[in-house]
């Protein structure tokens, strides 16, 4: 909890300082398609894995950039998405706010730059269709690479969480059993800076 408040204080402090001509504001929208790396094992059964594909959804949000010395900058941002999984004839859509705290690198070339950023982000689930054994919190690190033309950002990203999502009820945890699951997601996108 100690990492996500400092990482939520560092996106609050750099937004105190927007009104410095070195940051602008900026809206990202664009689509990102989930996946669940799952694996369960136990006493008497053979270790299972599975990755669960996703289906592409909306992911929109404001972004703010901040300028560095030379072409170094931050970006931190709030995403909105939603989460769609099917299991068979049911599906799943879970909503989520996730805060990423970008560092990156501005390459000019010409009338256009490219450009390449990283960086940690924490994720809320703010809600679900329905019930499930996912926690709420998530964490992990992400990459975005993209290009700059005029006011417009085009982007592929991806998110990788490092924390286990999943839960355990205390019957199966008595009986040795370990469930983990992590969650990814890919992105592309467009930004556009005002």
């Amino acid at each position: 909890m100690k990492k996500i408040f400092l990482t939520l204080i560092a996106v609050l402090a750099i937004s105190i300082y927007s009104a410095n001509a070195q940051a602008v504001w900026g809206a990202r929208v664009g689509f990102s398609m989930p996946t669940v790396s799952e694996s369960l094992s136990g006493p008497g059964m053979d270790k299972f894995t599975d990755k669960v594909k996703g289906q592409f959804g909306l992911e929109l949000g404001p972004v703010l950039y901040y300028s560095l010395k030379g072409n170094f900058y931050l970006n931190p941002s709030l995403m909105f998405s939603i989460k769609t999984f099917d299991y068979g004839v049911e599906s799943l859509k879970m909503y989520y706010a996730d805060i990423p705290l970008y560092a990156g690198y501005n390459i000019p070339a010409g009338k256009v730059s490219f450009y390449a950023q990283a960086g940690p982000f924490v994720g809320f689930k703010l809600g679900e269709s329905k019930e499930t054994s996912l926690k709420s919190l998530n964490a992990g690190i992400g990459a975005i690479f993209g290009v700059s033309i005029k006011k417009f950002k085009i982007e592929l990203g991806y998110q990788q969480g490092l924390m286990n999502v999943a839960k355990l009820d205390d019957e199966d945890k008595d009986k040795g059993y370990t469930y983990k699951a992590k969650l990814s997601s890919i992105f592309i996108g467009i930004n556009y800076v005002f």
